[in-house]
């Protein structure tokens, strides 16, 4: 039976939504967040509030302005807050009794934040959905699930994410085939290919025709999120499929990166010691600037924020004065920073974004036509701007009108048609560790094993194509593996997870499978 509705849910770095369809309609349908309070986001802020015996009390915005509103009171300190909290899943040996701090120093499982997560978004999005319809009302098993993570995640940090949607509720272990696992720049790169020329910023599209009408064409997406930088590179082939041409590349240098090198900044321009009191004992007040910078280090030009008379009362108890230089200021209770100051900001993620664009264009086999950014920090006026300087002598820049939502909305298409992108390079080396014959010249220095027979093997060998025996999987990023031993080599167990092993018995034709769990805890 067909899927109702396909929802899509980001669980981003710094903001997190979903998007939606129903089957029956043509188009994809975003919300927005706390317009009653005067917001007016597409989505809402990654941050999650438990209370002492980890009970789910909020999500978003809701769960920012419940902490914001007890940070006087001493009960606030027995609330977990936990925020931003996506990328502790990167570069990470992960394994289900993984934990996350929050904001009071208290310890929670990760697998129970995301968890819960996914399931407010879940709750929000059936009732979304309920009020969109009307008559019809959706339950969780109604729908196809999307969920998107950053293309240069692990194994075992898209695995995690399937584990925890299956904790929240999004789908049964019964039912694993309604939850689908989407790549956020290959989802984006789905929605980029079908637009019309209208549908990217100031008339930057100069192709008469849709990027999927043109078998043949060549395009990078550089999806510039909050944490990560992640870039696909794609060839439209025929029936409007697409074809992977380069493996997923990309960096932990997104958007955040500017706060931190902010932070860095205010800490050095009002002393250290200052802004550690203030951070430690008016984290609320820090919080409300670091917001206000986000909102306003999308504009070009000088950034002017709200100060706290708190920053001024801290320094004073110091016999300081909060100090003005060329790059900032304090003026009436407002910090002025200065335009140039803010571009410094950015080198950071944009020197990291010009060597991943670079490094790709260096292959010989591609011949790009187009460069296509997405993802919020991507609407950036600096990165923007960057990008085009850098590569539109060569290449044709442009950037969706609805940049920060391509991933969601190519996340609906995707799960609606999910062999859309035809083949795909591995980022990894998959095989077996074998046993031979020890071999002197091959395997010198090698792990002996010694039969009951006296006869010596080398046991610690790689191999991709052995048939049969026992199996023993791993996967490494080497191109020319040879050993199970070898640094960065990582062996897999078995479980539930995306990757799953089949063999067929040649003479009776009986076929056995297996998944493979990449959180196992087994690592060599």
């Amino acid at each position: 039976v067909g899927s109702k509705v396909f929802i899509a849910i980001d669980i981003g770095t710094s903001f997190s939504g979903y998007c939606f369809k129903i089957a029956k309609e043509e188009c994809v349908q975003k919300i927005k967040w706390r317009t009653e309070q005067g917001f007016n986001t597409p989505k809402t802020p990654t941050c999650i509030l438990f209370d002492e015996k980890e009970k789910f009390l909020k999500f978003g915005y809701d769960a920012v302005m419940t902490y914001t509103s007890q940070t006087q009171n001493k009960e606030a300190k027995k609330l977990h807050l936990f925020e931003n909290f996506k990328m502790e899943l990167y570069g990470q040996v992960l394994h289900r009794d993984f934990m996350l701090t929050a904001r009071n120093g208290k310890q929670m499982r990760a697998m129970k934040v995301f968890s819960e997560s996914l399931r407010f978004m879940k709750d929000h999005a059936l009732e979304t959905i309920g009020e969109h319809t009307s008559v019809v009302k959706y339950s969780a098993s109604d729908a196809t699930w999307i969920l998107t993570v950053p293309a240069i995640w692990s194994a075992s940090a898209k695995q995690f994410m399937r584990e925890a949607a299956t904790e929240a509720g999004l789908v049964t272990e019964s039912d694993p085939d309604r939850l689908i696992i989407a790549l956020e720049s290959e989802a984006a790169s789905v929605w980029c290919r079908q637009l019309p020329s209208d549908g990217f910023m100031d008339g930057d599209f100069r192709g008469s025709e849709k990027i999927e009408e043109v078998p043949g064409t060549q395009y990078m997406v550089v999806d510039c999120g909050g944490g990560t930088i992640d870039i696909t590179v794609h060839e439209v082939v025929e029936d409007s499929h697409l074809k992977e041409l380069h493996k997923v590349s990309g960096s932990d240098m997104g958007g955040q990166t500017v706060d931190k090198n902010f932070k860095k900044f205010l800490r050095e321009l009002i002393s250290e010691k200052v802004f550690d009191e203030f951070e430690k004992n008016y984290p609320n007040e820090l919080q409300r600037l670091m917001y206000d910078f986000s909102i306003c280090k999308v504009h070009d030009g000088e950034v002017c924020l709200v100060s706290t008379s708190t920053l001024k009362h801290l320094a004073s108890k110091e016999n300081r004065k909060l100090p003005s230089t060329a790059d900032a200021g304090w003026e009436d209770g407002v910090l002025h920073v200065s335009k140039e100051k803010l571009r410094s900001l950015h080198d950071d993620s944009l020197r990291s974004i010009e060597n991943l664009i670079e490094n790709i264009l260096k292959k010989p086999n591609l011949n790009i036509d187009y460069i296509l950014l997405v993802g919020g920090f991507a609407l950036s006026p600096y990165v923007n701007s960057f990008v085009k300087k850098m590569f539109g002598g060569r290449y044709k820049v442009v950037c969706p009108a609805d940049a920060q939502m391509a991933v969601l909305r190519g996340a609906v298409t995707f799960g609606m048609m999910p062999k859309v992108i035809e083949s795909r390079i591995s980022r990894y080396t998959y095989g077996i560790g074998i046993a031979k014959v020890f071999d002197e010249t091959k395997h010198k220095s090698k792990r002996r094993y010694v039969t009951k027979e006296g006869e010596v093997f080398c046991d610690v060998l790689f191999e991709r194509d052995q048939k049969s025996v026992r199996f023993s999987f791993f996967y490494t990023e080497s191109k020319t593996p040879e050993f199970i031993d070898e640094p960065g080599m990582t062996k897999i167990g078995f479980g539930f997870t995306e990757m799953q092993a089949t063999a067929t018995e040649i003479y009776s034709g009986e076929t056995s499978s297996v998944t493979l769990d990449f959180m196992a805890e087994e690592f060599v």
